[in-house]
């Protein structure tokens, strides 16, 4: 039987053993994963997988069963133990309906079949190139990393007629660089690349710009405690506003007066350069989908413009209970997981600033790559170590950090960004410029 009948046939068994609402997904898919340590690609993990979970509602108690693999006859096991974790569950009064079935919208670039067909020996020659590529820049370094590829198709069936499939495909690419220097001092550097389609395949480039990154990360020296001026690269941008956003403006943490944005929408949160969107329906993005994790249309959603909160993200549980608009941003840890709304791909607006023009007046200063400035879990307090960076003074790059520490709040930080650069990266739909922040608390 077919993964989308299996999951029509569960969910109407629940509705049979009196779920209220019920919703099924299968998952079946590949993957290939490889590891490498001390410059060796030391193993190969690969194999097909497939799941079934069902989620029931028997009034607002909810009962969730998994099985793994997916086989026909293991459907009727998890429909009868969800319904008998419904009946014994508390009722949740926050809960309103699984979501209705609307139109969505597809998405260009999610599955390529070059990437299906690669097999793990072309991945290991795709590998070694990385490696070579990396040593070729200097043959002391040590290398160690690791490299994935999938497919994957999932199948959402729910019992307000929601019925969906789709189908998969992504290949990711990470290796660090580490080199000794004469001193007993250890410079490290990382780079990596994930992607859609074996078009953007880099693995020479990113072991060329690990083993760069190790080289000019040597001899890091500790910097006297003072306020700062900081310059985050695209990903440090990224990293640290994503980390900010994806906590302050989701909706669950929202809900559960547990965010440092819980009533602020409409607010000023951030500086007036500052724009931020999410964007599942990105072509060709990482994070992309036509519909979230509960099956509901995916949307692009404006998080802050001109400084201001304008919307959280959210999924069919949180927009009912907060009596706000579903923006499908559902996603799941697991199939035994309750959805919860997360980002996608994060997308944060290029500015006016040419990339001279953000370092030049900076008397005294940090460049931050690579690192995210990430907020204590359940906290709007700062206090991140600085993972790589280099000093700067008159504007000028000198030499890489080490042991430093940043201390501030989520609102001073972003309050403090006072430009924003021309250029962008974009990292298959995840696109971030630099950015510079003022008066910056550092402690050496």
């Amino acid at each position: 039987m077919k993964e989308l009948d299996l999951c029509t046939k569960g969910v109407r068994l629940a509705e049979k053993l009196g779920a209220t609402q019920a919703e099924a997904v299968a998952l079946r898919g590949r993957s290939v994963s490889l590891s490498i340590e001390r410059s060796s690609i030391k193993g190969v993990d690969e194999g097909s997988f497939s799941s079934f979970g069902v989620r029931v509602y028997i009034g607002k108690s909810v009962g969730i069963s998994t099985v793994t693999p997916l086989e026909e006859n293991r459907v009727e096991v998890a429909i009868k133990k969800a319904i008998e974790l419904a009946r014994s569950s508390p009722p949740d009064e926050n809960f309103v309906s699984l979501p209705e079935n609307k139109e969505f919208e597809e998405v260009q670039g999610l599955y390529d079949k070059a990437i299906e067909d690669l097999t793990s020996e072309e991945l290991v020659s795709n590998i070694r190139k990385g490696i070579s590529a990396l040593k070729d820049v200097d043959k002391t370094l040590d290398v160690a990393g690791s490299a994935e590829l999938f497919i994957t198709e999932r199948f959402i069936v729910n019992s307000l007629g929601v019925e969906r499939s789709q189908k998969a495909s992504g290949l990711s690419f990470g290796i660090e660089a580490l080199k000794k220097g004469s001193n007993g001092d250890v410079g490290t550097g990382f780079d990596y690349f994930f992607t859609r389609t074996t078009k953007e395949l880099k693995f020479e480039e990113v072991g060329v710009n690990a083993a760069n990154k190790a080289i000019k990360n040597v001899g890091g020296r500790r910097v006297k405690s003072g306020v700062y001026t900081l310059v985050l690269d695209e990903r440090a941008t990224l990293e640290t506003i994503g980390g900010i956003v994806g906590y302050g403006a989701n909706a669950f943490y929202v809900l559960q007066k547990a965010s440092y944005y819980v009533n602020k929408l409409g607010t000023k949160v951030a500086s007036e350069q500052l724009n931020v969107l999410d964007d599942p329906l990105y072509p060709y993005g990482w994070s992309s989908t036509p519909f979230d994790s509960e099956g509901y249309p995916s949307s692009k959603v404006k998080l802050i413009e001109k400084g201001i909160l304008m919307n959280y993200i959210t999924d069919s549980y949180t927009a009912n209970a907060l009596k706000i608009e579903n923006n499908g941003h559902a996603g799941r840890g697991g199939l035994a997981d309750k959805p919860r709304p997360r980002l996608t791909n994060l997308q944060i607006a290029p500015g006016e600033y040419k990339e001279d023009e953000l370092f030049k007046d900076i008397k005294q200063g940090i460049y931050v790559y690579d690192s995210a400035l990430s907020p204590v879990e359940g906290s709007s307090n700062i206090s991140s170590l600085v993972d790589y960076g280099f000093l700067i003074e008159d504007g000028e790059i000198k030499y890489p950090v080490k042991n430093t520490m940043v201390g501030s709040t989520v609102f001073e930080l972003l309050q403090s960004i006072e430009a924003v650069g021309k250029r962008t990266k974009n990292e298959a739909g995840r696109i971030a410029p630099k950015i510079r922040i003022r008066d910056v608390k550092v402690s050496g």
